[in-house]
């Protein structure tokens, strides 16, 4: 199963890099997506459902659940602008906002495991939540992986979402990206502009993103 993940994580690992971080004027701290940000996609909403996963991601899980959570991770990892490690520093806002359940937590942006934060982020920032269930309060101080992906116009200007760094998953996230390197994927510069773009084509043409996790549907 990490072998699944991995193809379907670094299918779309390249593309993601493409969008490059210029700063975006007026940017006060926020996070806000740069200038050449790609628009917000409902297709990704499944993935980047501002919510937080509690469990820890079983890699080698076979179980139903397990084989769901996998893809919604490579889902996450393959299509996010920023993956980012950040600490909890409070919990708060429990309760009903225009009518729906919003929950809000101050988070600490930590190490950048892909992407690069717009210059002039603020190192601390907070999230809103809209899971359906509490934010447990014990979450303060606990290390997460945040995957980000930019919403330009939309406020806020980004849909996310958080789940446990436990050691392996950092680590798998970290040597994905390192292979992701090694293959030219993440070369932001024109002849990686145009591997992605051959890679991308070839990968369609081969019909391989027909079912993506980031739809809404796991693939068969």
């Amino acid at each position: 199963m990490p072998k699944l993940v991995a193809r379907l994580a670094l299918i779309a690992l390249c593309a993601a890099a493409i969008a490059g971080c210029k700063a975006r004027r007026g940017n006060r701290g926020e996070l806000s997506p740069p200038d050449d940000a790609p628009a917000w996609e409902e297709r990704f909403a499944v993935a980047f459902d501002d919510d937080y996963t509690d469990a820890d991601l079983e890699l080698r899980g076979r179980a139903p659940h397990d084989v769901l959570d996998q893809r919604l991770f490579a889902a996450r990892l393959g299509h996010a602008a920023i993956v980012a490690l950040v600490e909890v520093e409070q919990v708060w806002g429990r309760g009903r906002y225009r009518g729906k359940h919003a929950q809000y937590i101050d988070v600490e942006l930590g190490d950048v495991l892909f992407g690069e934060l717009p210059k002039g982020t603020r190192a601390s920032q907070m999230l809103r939540l809209r899971g359906e269930d509490d934010t447990p309060a014990d979450l303060q101080g606990k290390q997460l992986v945040l995957f980000l992906r930019w919403a330009p116009g939309n406020d806020p200007a980004y849909h996310h979402h958080l789940m446990p760094a436990n050691d392996d998953i950092v680590a798998y996230i970290r040597a994905l990206v390192a292979h992701a390197r090694q293959e030219g994927a993440l070369d932001t510069g024109r002849r990686g502009k145009r591997k992605a773009r051959r890679r991308g084509a070839e990968v369609e043409a081969s019909g391989s993103v027909e079912s993506d996790p980031a739809d809404g549907a796991p693939p068969e």
